[in-house]
């Protein structure tokens, strides 16, 4: 059995703006595709919590996702729950990227 799933507003939130951007700029299945894709890497995350690589932040693991590997999913183990934090486009600048750099 998978560590449960708990997603955290600000990952929900670019989740939400990533699918409505490829609901309006593609369509409605390159926005459906997208999700699944999502929701079957946090499946695996559930199942094999430390496949993911380690950030330059403290107990914090990322995983690529997406058809062209656009996205990276940030999440930290905890007991028995695994918390996705965020989810980062990785076409933009990476020193906007808050896990790149430690606190």
């Amino acid at each position: 059995m998978g560590y449960q799933i708990i997603a955290k507003k600000r990952f929900l939130n670019n989740f939400k703006k990533v699918t409505a951007y490829l609901n309006l700029e593609w369509n409605k299945t390159v926005a459906e595709e997208f999700n699944k894709i999502v929701k079957d890497r946090l499946d695996f995350i559930a199942e094999h919590p430390t496949t993911g690589a380690v950030t330059a932040i403290k107990n914090t693991r990322s995983v690529i996702v997406g058809k062209g590997h656009q996205n990276k999913i940030y999440y930290r183990i905890e007991n028995n729950k695994i918390v996705i934090l965020n989810m980062f486009d990785t076409r933009r600048n990476p020193k906007n990227n808050p896990f790149n750099k430690p606190k």
